[in-house]
């Protein structure tokens, strides 16, 4: 046991006694501030596109358009007020603050007057050999629309753009336009406006509710519907952290290999200590980097949930649906698990290895291995009942991961205590295996020369001398 204590202490101070840990730890703020940020900060720096619409018609396209626009901007403030309100319950500041803002959509595209609308005269700027000036700055016009009317009533777009990528505000303009021309289908069909108008605003009203309840109870609320997000995002955080944990134990070894620093702890250790201590070592380093940010946010979202429960507010029992413990014991238990038998395989491949070039060959099938599960971990976030995810979660090496996806869901004791049961034998004879695999790869008795020889790729053996 002391030897299994120094080697783990030696792998835990070989990490944490670093000023890459502590960056490391500190900067874990500012990757889940990027995390949540990025999607925003793209989105606005998104470039304002400028563009020119002509009318040939005489305003009623325009206008149509204009409405279409118009409309959208109020949806997208309703939503808003849903939304704030399934949060935080019915609360006049948040219905003003919303009210108060002329619009929600980023307006990334913007029409301008440029003075004429032959295409001819505009060519120059939609090619960008001519720019204009606008309040931020030169700029080239994005797109110079034209829209017309045949005879039959049919509506004819030609949008004329040097930009093929960027679709939106083509196909802004074609869903206006198409909404417009069923309308004045109906009408030209002697069917009221006032009517049309009415039917718009017609919306069913959803009511989602479990047959497992009565009465006012049954109806589903977000609280219930909020695990199953979280089941999944901890699934895919789980793989992420397994992952970059055995990396380090793969160039550990590595590393340690070719200085001959393995050779001298053989000297004096036996080779499932060294493989245990390892283990435990590097574990412990993953459970600071949990403990640290890990009880931060969990000591942050019991404190708000609190405060929101005092105050009778919706997020409360979000929140607490965040912190089930039914969640987030079985995902410590996973990790455990999971991480011994992957970092127990990352270790005897990185015996197996003299350099990082070889570790690549050996780490293709295990990469192979390791995605299946995260991409059924999307696929049990929509369809948890799916035959193929069932069958998945009774894999072993993928049951930590696709059964957490899964737990929220009713899928019975029989798949629980059998994939657990199974998952914790496979843990015990990969670890098994891989001990005698790392003491064989760590004497040099398998390695890549081995391999090669199954396949004859050593060369002749010279003879014996005589």
């Amino acid at each position: 046991m002391r030897a299994i204590y120094l080697i783990a202490r030696r792998e835990f101070l070989s990490y944490v006694a670093t000023w890459g840990f502590w960056l490391s730890l500190a900067s874990v703020p500012l990757f889940m501030a990027l995390g949540i940020g990025m999607p925003i900060l793209i989105e606005n720096s998104q470039p304002t596109r400028y563009y020119v619409l002509v009318d040939e018609t005489g305003g009623s396209l325009e206008a149509a358009i204009e409405a279409q626009a118009e409309a959208s901007r109020a949806e997208d403030l309703e939503r808003a007020r849903e939304a704030a309100r399934d949060l935080f319950g019915d609360m006049p500041q948040i219905e003003a603050a919303l009210a108060s803002q002329p619009q929600l959509s980023d307006e990334r595209y913007i029409r301008i007057d440029a003075g004429t609308t032959n295409l001819d005269e505009l060519r120059p700027y939609l090619t960008g050999d001519t720019t204009f000036t606008a309040a931020d700055g030169e700029h080239r016009l994005f797109a110079a629309i034209y829209l017309r009317q045949g005879a039959d009533s049919a509506i004819q777009i030609d949008y004329w753009s040097a930009n093929v990528s960027d679709g939106g505000l083509r196909s802004q303009i074609r869903n206006a336009l198409r909404a417009y021309m069923q309308t004045q289908f109906l009408i030209d069909a002697g069917v009221d406006p006032g009517l049309i108008e009415t039917a718009d605003d017609l919306t069913p009203s959803v009511r989602e509710l479990n047959p497992e309840r009565t009465g006012d109870t049954a109806e589903v609320t977000d609280a219930e519907r909020i695990p199953l997000v979280v089941s999944a995002m901890t699934a895919i955080g789980l793989w992420v952290i397994i992952f970059s944990v055995v990396n380090m134990l793969l160039t550990a070894m590595i590393e340690e290999k070719g200085n001959k620093v393995l050779e001298m702890m053989l000297a004096s250790t036996r080779h499932h200590e060294i493989l245990t201590g390892k283990l435990i070592g590097v574990a412990a380093v993953s459970a600071t980097l949990l403990v640290v940010w890990g009880g931060v946010a969990l000591l942050g979202t019991l404190g708000v949930q609190q405060v929101a429960a005092s105050a009778d507010m919706p997020i409360a029992d979000i929140l607490a649906a965040v912190l089930d413990p039914g969640l987030l014991l079985p995902a410590l238990g996973y990790f455990i698990i999971g991480y011994l038998m992957y970092g127990a395989v990352f270790l005897a491949i990185g015996s197996l290895c003299e350099t990082l070039q070889d570790a690549q060959t050996l780490m293709s099938p295990m990469m192979l291995i390791m995605m299946v599960p995260l991409l059924l971990v999307i696929v049990a976030l929509k369809s948890p009942d799916s035959s193929i995810v069932a069958i998945a979660s009774w894999v072993p090496l993928w049951t930590p991961f696709i059964m957490l996806a899964r737990l929220p869901h009713d899928i019975g004791i029989v798949d629980i205590v059998g994939t657990t049961a199974a998952m914790i034998a496979m843990a015990a004879f990969v670890i098994w295996g891989s001990g005698v695999l790392f003491r064989m790869g760590a004497l040099n008795q398998a390695n890549q020369d081995t391999v090669k020889g199954w396949f004859g790729m050593g060369g002749k053996k010279k003879p014996a001398a005589s």
